[in-house]
């Protein structure tokens, strides 16, 4: 009997949770690769849901199988769309209309010319066929070709299948093509087809939820990276770019292109899709797009379902996925124990004057359930190198967290990474939005701890990135459990070298012996109303909501501005300055007393002023005394004549010199880049 109440609290709980979903517009992609042939991407295809609607987009090879994987029967599907008609993208056409006819549904079949001829050729060829498998059931084929509509989409007529509204426009590729919006009240898909820079798709995918586009350029992971001769193209005949001049990726775009559009039509998610080849270099495909889009970026894989009001509660490293503003706080306090192991391991190089954190990022401790509503990410193993400075100074200025200062703008660096090579990033990329314009306001940076903000942590205040990497957003409960609260002990180490301590120092800063206490923040909420329009900018009472809700005063607690102080510690018995985690605001740090290394940047390296904003130097090394002929050349300085695209690493194309005569010996692990580590390998 116990057995059976499991079972129908498992059974309703489902039939909730899916009746939920339907409630909301979806898209499900069904085939995220190309015409290359591939086990773990299947051809072009997107199922658009909502309640019980449900329309495909494309029907490249695998989608039958996908479908059946994703529970689709194709009777069920009302609608049929096409972007274009290559064969990649319409594959698997014929057999799918054959078992829409033999199902009886009611259907709506669209797309550019070619559409209805298409239909009409499968009908000649397959007659006897269709006829045949009709007659079992007593059916001719006159009985069924009522039950459908064909057409061939020209102008931009706006129309319904179900409550979805649809509406298209042609963009510019090798052969007509069409792109597609999807609404539903205010949730909103945008699916771009094939294409070059076409004006008409930021028109079409106005502040739209999603912008599902093709990911010509994308960086294949180990591979050279090269995102303006499009890589991931499939074809290079002939197109115009966003200024109407001649460009030579004339049939897909590149990633300038596509995160020109994407910022154009200020969406809020990026969806990559229709991939050549397996695993995509994530980290650095983004942050290509970073240079024009800020919205967040997600990256297609087969039956990868892209909700909406059940949003993507995680981040990629540079931009939270979701707008959460109004969504009800998600709960995460499962305690579960993960199979893969921690491995960390934290070195001194006293050489070249660095501390070398090396990681898998996976915790020592349990975590929350991953996947799970909302946050839909694995935990996986990630190849973390940190290097910060061993001996830090102060810089004599302040560098923030965030681009705009203290207490506002886009995120600049993650703050540092814990002692179980974990890294903390308090910062989050959410802001309030004009609630007509949906335009961000970065003065006012949603705070990722408050209760009303949505991020689906777990209770470690930690959630996982669609790579797979977790990481902290605040105080890391299960790594903290045990830590002894008479002692004062170490939990990590800023991206600028000095060491992080958790909530507990010496009551003297300056005396070991003194009484071990809870180190205060000096930060506190603001008094009154915000001042803004609740239009433009947030009104209401100060609640801790946005990180602006707080402001410093000077000795109101035990910490300065950067939740630091200077004292002595059991790790530096002579003294040095230290960061404090608290349990209060700020938790992690906002800002770096000294030069954070470039390791922990986040979204590439911004040129920002001084005045109001951070302006980060690379991490100089200090000078090594008797440097000989065999000492391995300075790789920072090395990085300033050759790294071109600043992504820290020297690409085969970007060495000159000895360097690139030398280039398959430095490049150790073979993946077409020369590391730091790489180069301080040398005689080991």
């Amino acid at each position: 009997m116990q057995k059976l109440w499991v079972f129908l609290v498992l059974f309703l709980g489902t039939q909730l949770f899916a009746q939920e979903n339907n409630d909301h517009l979806t898209a499900t992609i069904i085939g995220s690769g190309s015409p290359k042939f591939n086990t773990q991407r299947s051809g072009p295809s997107v199922l658009i849901a909502y309640k019980n609607t449900r329309i495909l987009v494309d029907m490249g090879n695998g989608t039958q199988a996908n479908l059946n994987k994703n529970n689709t029967r194709i009777k069920d599907i009302d609608g049929f769309l096409f972007t274009h008609h290559h064969l990649d993208h319409n594959e698997e056409f014929a057999p799918i209309f054959i078992q829409s006819l033999l199902g009886g549904n009611k259907t709506f079949f669209a797309g550019p010319k070619q559409t209805t001829s298409i239909i009409d050729n499968i009908l000649d060829m397959y007659e006897e066929d269709i006829a045949y498998r009709l007659s079992k059931s007593g059916r001719s084929l006159n009985d069924v070709t009522s039950n459908y509509t064909a057409k061939n989409l020209t102008g931009n007529t706006a129309f319904y299948i179900g409550d979805i509204k649809i509406t298209y426009t042609a963009v510019n590729h090798a052969i007509a093509t069409l792109a597609y919006r999807f609404d539903v009240g205010d949730e909103s898909i945008v699916i771009s087809g094939d294409l070059t820079y076409s004006k008409s798709l930021p028109i079409l995918a106005n502040n739209a939820d999603y912008l599902i586009m093709d990911s010509g350029g994308a960086i294949e992971l180990g591979k050279k990276r090269n995102a303006l001769k499009g890589r991931n193209n499939r074809n290079n005949n002939s197109g115009r770019n966003r200024n109407g001049k001649q460009t030579k990726q004339k049939a897909h775009v590149n990633l300038v292109e596509s995160s020109q559009m994407a910022k154009e039509a200020n969406a809020r998610n990026l969806v990559l899709t229709h991939f050549n080849f397996t695993n995509v270099d994530e980290e650095a495909t983004t942050s290509e797009i970073r240079k024009n889009y800020i919205g967040n970026v997600l990256y297609a894989k087969d039956l990868m379902v892209v909700p909406l009001v059940d949003e993507v509660h995680s981040h990629d490293g540079i931009t939270h996925s979701h707008n959460n503003e109004h969504l009800p706080k998600i709960k995460n306090f499962a305690k579960e124990k993960l199979p893969l192991q921690n491995k960390v391991s934290i070195t001194e190089n006293k050489q070249h004057d660095v501390r070398i954190i090396k990681s898998n990022a996976i915790p020592n401790h349990t975590v929350g359930q991953f996947p799970t509503r909302g946050n839909p990410n694995k935990i996986a193993e990630q190849d973390k190198v940190y290097t910060v400075d061993l001996t830090p100074e102060l810089a004599g200025k302040i560098t923030y967290v965030y681009d705009l200062g203290i207490d506002s703008g886009r995120p600049s660096y993650v703050f540092g990474v814990a002692i179980n090579g974990v890294k903390f990033e308090p910062s989050a990329n959410e802001y309030f939005r004009n609630t007509e314009t949906n335009e961000p306001n970065y003065e006012w940076t949603l705070e990722p701890l408050s209760e009303e903000v949505n991020l689906g942590e777990d209770y470690n205040n930690a959630h996982v990135q669609p790579n797979g990497e977790y990481h902290y957003h605040g105080t890391p409960t299960g790594l903290v459990a045990n830590f002894d609260e008479n002692k004062m002990t170490l939990v990590g180490w800023a991206a600028d070298g000095f060491p992080m301590y958790y909530k507990m120092g010496y009551k003297d800063p300056m005396d070991a012996n003194s009484e071990v206490v809870q180190l205060r923040s000096s930060y506190t909420l603001r008094e009154g109303e915000r001042p803004g329009d609740s239009i433009s900018a947030p009104n209401g009472t100060y609640s801790g909501k946005y990180v602006r809700d707080y402001e410093y005063k000077n000795n109101f607690g035990d910490l300065d501005e950067c939740n630091g102080r200077t004292g002595v510690t059991p790790e530096f018995p002579n003294g040095t300055y230290y960061y404090v985690v608290s349990d209060e605001f700020p938790s992690a740090s906002r800002c770096f007393m000294g030069t954070p290394s470039n390791d922990f940047k986040v979204g590439g390296r911004r040129i920002q002023t001084q005045e109001g904003q951070n302006n980060p130097q690379r991490r100089q090394q200090k000078p090594i005394a008797n440097q000989t002929p065999n000492t391995p050349p300075n790789f920072l300085n090395m990085l300033e004549k050759m790294d071109s695209n600043e992504d820290g690493k020297i690409s085969q194309s970007e060495a000159k010199g000895r360097l690139k005569e030398n280039f398959s010996n430095r490049d150790k692990n073979n993946d077409g880049y020369i590391t730091e580590d790489e180069m301080t390998r040398r005689g080991r």
